[in-house]
């Protein structure tokens, strides 16, 4: 059984993230041939303040938008 990790800073609301899963399954599913009942994913929802780019937390760049 397939399991496809998604690590993201945390925006997205229950139905997006529905989508994401709903997505992703599908799009595996019919690049491999496989059942998408055996496709498991994770999102892995990462606090904005503990994700960084270009040197700064996105919750900071967050702040001065």
């Amino acid at each position: 059984m397939p399991l496809i990790r998604i690590s993201h800073a945390t925006t997205q609301d229950a139905d997006q993230k529905r989508e994401v899963i709903r997505a992703v399954t599908e799009a595996y599913a019919a690049s491999t041939s496989s059942d998408p009942a055996k496709v498991w994913v994770l999102l892995e929802e990462v606090p904005r303040e503990a994700w960084g780019t270009g040197g700064q937390p996105l919750a900071d760049r967050d702040a001065r938008s």
